[in-house]
């Protein structure tokens, strides 16, 4: 089913970055200039943190237009503080760092080029806070450049950012929720036909399907093709064969799961290694007796910090909605310029209902602990759960009754022996680094980290206040991979 990427013949050792850092004193943040770029900038300069932000002459004018300067304190004079606080180069080894500055936009012919100059950004003493254009633009495939080439210290686990290269790796996020037992949406197997038109399913499925297969134009993305069973689906991938809307080949790699009809919500989480090693009191003490797990796992759990939540707002498929439904149905979109897809475009912060929360951090925790277990030393710093939460009825036969069971429903109001109804939440992805939907809090801060720090704390903010952390106890080298 997957293209395999041969492994990596060459990873670099967590020991040789740990080694690196334990000679920093005044660390700079590195951070690649797209995705979620703003937010770390940010969160860096609010917590006094030199940054470094590379990207290329396409995107440049996103961060010379927006520049992230000044003291954490309100700016009156913006000008003022640009000229003295930003400089941009096209060449690291034009970048002093005993030179006055605060901001260095680094302006590379290619993402990539990075790679050049590894020696360069830890001679500045960088770190690098990973995202998913990091690992895509200077990742490559299965994202071995940064396993084999990329010899500079990351905030964050090198060996998990390609987990989210699902047609690359066999080991990918979905074999990680399976293996860790969370609620997914559920896979039907298919054959791809010889004639290559299309796909035959192993078992009839009387339920709706969606089927995610890669994006013919956009090919780190997904396409997906929404179908009311398996006879459905069959007929309209040979269509879209037919139609050019996606290519053959891809089938292959596609995978076909029951749609969920639910809430999308993406459940930003920070692991904190630091935090991990510390005496939480009472709150340590009642995991302890309440789940009967050692103190060490507690302080684990504690250290897995909940952030923030964001839901997707995605082009065509968000103007599509919002037509008549008799027009969405008459419409031939493949006979306009605008397809019917699903291109992330936006972001918004959410809430969620409060008694959820109880459902969602065993998830994260469960996610953690199988990474510490497989690919040690496991999830480090910012990730995103990415979910689907359902309300279906659960029965004794049904996989996600135990799982509502072992977290504790708490629904009050069912008769003894009365049909149970709850909202379960499945995982449709998982992003193994910084979310590009942090940045819907960026300068503001998410409800639940700004109450937890009584200061507004975004991802970016997170990120940076660990490395601060980190440096003034000596434990860099706990955060880095």
């Amino acid at each position: 089913m997957y293209e395999i990427v041969n492994e990596v013949e060459f990873m670099i050792e967590r020991e040789e970055m740990q080694e690196i850092v334990r000679r920093y004193k005044h660390p700079i943040a590195l951070i690649l200039g797209s995705h979620s770029a703003l937010d770390a900038a940010a969160g860096a300069r609010n917590y006094h943190l030199r940054r470094v932000t590379y990207t290329t002459p396409e995107r440049a004018n996103i961060y010379v237009q927006n520049p992230i300067v000044g003291n954490g304190k309100p700016i009156k004079d913006l000008p003022s503080h640009v000229r003295d606080d930003v400089i941009i180069r096209n060449d690291p080894k034009d970048i002093k760092k005993t030179d006055s500055w605060d901001q260095c936009l680094l302006v590379l012919d290619n993402y990539k080029d990075i790679l050049k100059y590894t020696d360069e950004m830890r001679d500045l003493e960088c770190i690098q806070i990973p995202n998913r254009a990091f690992s895509v633009y200077v990742g490559g495939e299965a994202c071995k450049e940064i396993e084999e080439g990329f010899g500079v210290p990351i905030i964050g686990t090198r060996g998990l950012l390609k987990i989210e290269n699902r047609e690359e790796v066999e080991k990918n996020y979905y074999w990680y929720l399976q293996e860790a037992g969370i609620p997914h949406p559920e896979e039907f197997l298919f054959d791809v036909k010889s004639d290559q038109m299309g796909i035959r399913f192993k078992k009839t499925v009387e339920r709706p399907l969606v089927l995610k297969v890669p994006h013919k134009s956009r090919r780190l993305e997904r396409g997906f093709i929404f179908a009311a069973n398996s006879n459905d689906m069959e007929e309209k991938v040979e269509d879209f064969i037919k139609t050019g809307m996606i290519d053959f080949k891809d089938l292959s790699v596609g995978r076909a799961e029951e749609y969920v009809p639910g809430v999308t919500a993406n459940f930003n989480f920070f692991y904190s290694p630091i935090y991990a090693k510390q005496d939480w009191g009472d709150a340590e003490r009642y995991l302890t007796r309440a789940k009967g797990i050692s103190p060490e796992r507690a302080r684990m759990w504690l250290a897995n910090e909940f952030m923030s939540i964001d839901e997707r707002r995605e082009a065509t498929h968000d103007g599509v909605i919002r037509m008549a439904a008799e027009l969405q149905l008459e419409v031939k979109w493949e006979k306009t310029p605008y397809p019917r897809t699903f291109e992330v475009t936006a972001h918004l912060p959410m809430s969620l209902r409060e008694s959820l929360i109880r459902k969602i951090h065993p998830i994260a925790d469960k996610f953690l602990e199988k990474t510490m277990e497989i690919d040690p030393p496991g999830m480090i710093g910012a990730y995103c759960i990415q979910t689907l939460i359902t309300f279906k009825e659960l029965t004794r036969g049904d996989p996600d009754f135990k799982w509502v069971k072992k977290v504790g429903h708490g629904l009050y109001d069912i008769p003894e022996g009365g049909t149970l109804f709850d909202h379960v939440p499945k995982v449709q992805d998982v992003a193994t680094r910084h979310g590009g939907g942090t940045n819907t809090h960026m300068g503001i801060g998410s409800q639940y980290s700004n109450a937890k720090y009584i200061c507004k704390m975004s991802m970016g903010d997170r990120i940076a206040l660990e490395i601060v952390n980190a440096r003034e106890r000596k434990m860099l080298p706990e955060i880095v991979t």
